[in-house]
């Protein structure tokens, strides 16, 4: 763990002198730290760690630090941790989570020292505490994209690479390392200005800054230095990833070689024989179209990409072969460059091919000046097919698609997580406010559930929360309703449109539902896993906030609970 400049070291203070640093500077160092006495109660804790979770001073001094763990941490620290810490009088960088005065939990790395040389206490703990929630959920994220993502990307032949924003290299698929002579190992850890001219990189660096400022992606044309020195020109397409909260974790690149079109425009401006040398022998299909767009000039490659002859085409409109669908696009392409309004355009389209099928293609266009006026003549473009490429893209999004419907949903219970549901109870509620309709919400928490842990266990724990939630989804059926893990062994539903009665059948329902799954539990009187109810709901005339909404609920099931758990209760105003 780094420590700040601010900070006490731990190794070098003695005791007394230690204590009364730590009780100086509690209130000026931005560290999280606490220091315990032998019976574990906070004796110190500084601004930071109050600020982190939420307490006054007041609140927390004298209380043991265990009751700001997680259950999980807390026994984690009881069983492993402390008898360790006790025998070496130290532990570094251990992972628990504490849980906030509002219900948040957080990730943290903790660090200790235990001081035996104060007679009057025994025995005082100093602790050093970094939150790292924010990290440990951008790593899990990364982690499960990395994994998709490899998948989808290796075997294509564009050159694919992930970055961070200062140009790291944390990703390369093997033909990004092939084109530069490498193997991807060799570049990962790198920085991609490494393979940049000198003279380049600091437009490169402000194209990057644009990149990691919107939101969508930014196409760029930069030369590369190879591993054997060779210069080459590269087109880009960079895109900005970003975190929950809107924080740029990655810069996401495709690129292609585009030297050989890059010297190809070069020679067109020098001489039209050696341009027509080029085109005629580039694997993509040249043309050129006149001030009417008709077509005065088709490359021998439009044999292998449309099946055509270069004279079947030589004299007709390319508007023919366009898709209707993309037809007014490719049009207005055209027209902006005729008109100049764009010197240069990019277009993706879909093209019958000769046999009857469609192909994806990409056209690079440039508008043609007569050298003494300056007036567009015509236009001068490459089509190359791009389908498979399209068809990786579609996968691509098809799998953001599907990560975003887990980022939704719980993973134990594979219902709605708290996130979805804080959402769908506002979407819910200002709904049945503009509509004058009903709402009604149930609150519910399995019984004693604490207990069942204690006695079977978490895992046991676990599966019993699975298939209570299994019980809750499969008795709420109707379209719009929403069955979601509020939270630990808590659930909520959501019943647009319900009334009081009709939220109250459905809550006796779930309960019994529960009760028919037979869950064994020595703790409860019904030997059986039970669940408690609070109902509480919306009226058309209603103008309860969603907050008073979820307390009401929240006091009803308080209310279950004191009338013996394994019933329902309907909130009352």
């Amino acid at each position: 763990m780094t420590r700040s400049s601010n900070l006490i070291d731990l190794d070098s203070h003695p005791t007394a002198r230690l204590r009364a640093e730590l009780d100086h500077r509690t209130k000026v160092t931005p560290a999280m730290l606490h220091s315990i006495d032998k019976q574990g109660r906070l004796i110190s804790v500084s601004d930071a760690w109050l600020a982190k979770l939420g307490y006054s001073r007041e609140e927390v001094i004298g209380r043991p630090s265990s009751e700001f763990l997680t259950p999980e941490s807390r026994m984690y620290a009881i069983r492993e941790v402390l008898p360790a810490f006790f025998l070496s009088g130290r532990i570094d960088n251990v992972e628990y989570q504490m849980v906030c005065k509002d219900g948040r939990v957080i990730d943290i790395l903790l660090s200790a020292v235990l001081d035996k040389s104060l007679p009057e206490m025994e025995a005082v703990s100093l602790a050093v505490i970094t939150d790292v929630t924010a990290f440990k959920a951008a790593e899990q994220q990364l982690i499960l994209s990395e994994a998709r993502y490899r998948e989808l990307v290796e075997s294509q032949s564009e050159l694919v690479s992930l970055a961070n924003p200062e140009g790291v290299l944390r990703f390369v698929n093997h033909a990004y390392a092939r084109h530069y002579g490498l193997q991807p190992h060799e570049m990962e850890g790198r920085n991609l200005f490494d393979f940049i001219p000198e003279d380049s990189r600091a437009a490169v660096a402000e194209h990057l800054r644009i990149v990691c400022s919107v939101s969508h992606s930014v196409e760029n044309e930069n030369q590369v230095v190879l591993s054997d020195g060779q210069v080459r020109w590269m087109a880009w397409t960079n895109r900005a990833l970003f975190d929950a909260q809107g924080q740029v974790t990655t810069i996401h690149s495709v690129g292609r070689d585009i030297s050989d079109r890059v010297a190809a425009e070069r020679r067109l401006q020098e001489s039209e024989a050696r341009y027509r040398l080029l085109a005629d022998h580039s694997t993509d299909m040249v043309f050129q179209l006149d001030g009417d767009l008709v077509r005065r000039y088709v490359s021998p490659s439009c044999r292998d990409i449309l099946g055509y002859e270069p004279e079947d085409l030589i004299g007709a409109q390319p508007m023919a072969m366009a898709h209707p669908e993309d037809a007014p696009i490719v049009t207005l392409a055209f027209q902006s460059m005729l008109e100049g309004r764009a010197d240069r355009r990019s277009i993706i389209n879909r093209i019958r091919h000769r046999d009857g099928h469609w192909i994806w293609v990409e056209a690079q266009l440039k508008a043609l000046k007569d050298p003494k006026t300056s007036t567009i003549s015509g236009i001068i473009g490459t089509l190359r097919d791009v389908s498979a490429r399209k068809a990786i893209e579609d996968q691509l999004q098809e799998a953001n698609r599907r990560l975003q419907a887990l980022a939704e949903q719980d993973a134990l219970t594979g219902l709605a997580n708290r996130r979805y549901f804080d959402e769908a109870l506002l979407r819910a509620h200002a709904h049945a406010l503009s509509e004058r309709t009903n709402l009604a919400l149930l609150m519910i928490d399995v019984d004693r559930f604490k207990s069942f842990n204690d006695r079977y266990g978490h895992p046991s724990g676990d599966e019993c929360l699975k298939r209570i939630g299994g019980a809750i989804k499969d008795t709420i059926r109707r379209a719009g309703d929403v069955a979601a893990r509020y939270g630990g062994e808590e659930f909520a539903v959501l019943l647009p449109g319900a009334d009081g009665s009709e939220a109250a059948s459905v809550a006796e329902l779930i309960r019994l539902a529960v009760l028919h799954l037979g869950i064994e539990h020595e703790a409860s009187p019904n030997g059986i896993a039970t669940i408690s109810v609070g109902v509480t709901g919306l009226t058309g005339d209603s103008s309860c906030g969603p907050e008073a909404l979820v307390r009401k609920a929240d006091r009803a099931l308080y209310r279950a609970k004191e009338r013996g758990r394994n019933t329902v209760v309907i909130a009352h105003d």
